[in-house]
């Protein structure tokens, strides 16, 4: 059984093994004598089954969802945060009018809370009947011993995600790094060929940070890192691709149709606009500025994208060697 990504993570591959789950499912009808042991996630607007037993009088299946409006055993728990038994439903006058019970086949309900490692709930394992029951307390107890088992899953599952989110970010940014990029990037490619769009590249670079760093210290040079990442996050769009490849280096990776192919000259002049709006006035700040190579290459393109990354980088030397011959002009022309 494939892994399961839990709405908490937004990863793309967390790592919980649903087979794990399906065991302790099918545990719960071996131990209770139940007709469905089921894990139930509470979404925040809604219940989903993630793993039913696979007994053959199982009748709550895999997928199945419904509101958190509806009056429900789960909705009961993720309310109080407590166990639930319900050993006859049809002689209480609270659930006999329940939707599982009045237009469905539950008769007896057993569940307890399953908690994120944080203490939030993150949904319910029970046992359901079709028929009354007369449960021990202990097997109440066995209920909430598996679901400690499922929290540490979470727990395990939420530490990679951060460990792996740490491998592919930059810890000053919070931008991918160049790893993360290159990972992220080869979907963008695809997606690319896909969807007919160009790929935009911008490579950008901050101009004088040595200066910067020597004269007015790191701290500073750290605000002009963290200013330029902060309007590349404002002024890109959600789905393109930020990453801080070096102590300097920023590179945007884009898809653009053929209406939006200009969108990448306008795109670098917002950023270095409101680069110079945010430094001008500041000590320190104002003596660095941004350099950007732009590069557009096709979608059927076999180009790589390191030498994507490439020709964008050699785009924004040229501009930075044409900077830096315009200020040698003026300093010659001033001792004329």
């Amino acid at each position: 059984m494939t892994a399961f990504f839990t709405s908490r993570f937004n990863s793309q591959d967390s790592i919980i093994d649903l087979s794990k789950w399906q065991e302790l499912a099918d545990l719960i009808v071996d131990i209770f004598g139940a007709d469905c042991g089921a894990i139930i996630e509470f979404t925040g607007h809604s219940f989903h089954t993630l793993v039913s037993s696979n007994n053959e009088t199982s009748f709550l299946h895999q997928g199945s969802q419904w509101s958190c409006d509806n009056k429900s055993f789960c909705r009961t728990i993720v309310e109080t945060g407590k166990e639930l038994y319900v050993p006859n439903a049809l002689k209480s006058k609270y659930w006999i009018n329940a939707p599982a019970v009045k237009d469905g086949p539950v008769r007896s309900y057993c569940g307890v809370p399953v908690f994120h490692p944080n203490g939030s709930i993150y949904g319910t394992v029970c046992a359901i009947d079709t028929k009354n029951t007369d449960y021990e307390n202990a097997l109440i107890k066995l209920l909430l011993h598996l679901s400690k088992l499922i929290t540490a899953d979470l727990k395990m599952a939420e530490e990679a995600e951060q460990h792996k989110q740490m491998a592919l970010t930059d810890s000053m940014t919070e931008l991918l790094n160049r790893r993360g990029l290159g990972i992220l990037g080869k979907q963008k490619r695809k997606d690319a060929k896909r969807y007919q769009d160009s790929i935009g590249i911008l490579y950008l670079d901050i101009d004088n940070l040595k200066q910067v760093n020597d004269n007015f210290g790191h701290s500073t040079g750290d605000q002009c890192i963290q200013i330029l990442a902060n309007i590349l996050k404002n002024e890109v769009r959600e789905s393109d691709l930020i990453a801080r490849t070096g102590g300097d280096e920023f590179i945007v990776l884009t898809l653009l149709n053929k209406e939006q192919e200009t969108e990448l000259s306008a795109l670098s002049l917002r950023i270095r606009q409101h680069y110079q709006e945010k430094t001008q006035y500041q000590s320190g700040l104002n003596i660095s500025n941004i350099s950007i190579g732009q590069h557009l290459e096709p979608h059927n393109s076999t180009t790589t994208l390191k030498d994507m990354f490439m020709n964008a980088d050699a785009s924004m030397y040229k501009e930075k060697e044409q900077k830096k011959s315009i200020t040698d002009a003026n300093k010659n022309g001033s001792l004329i």
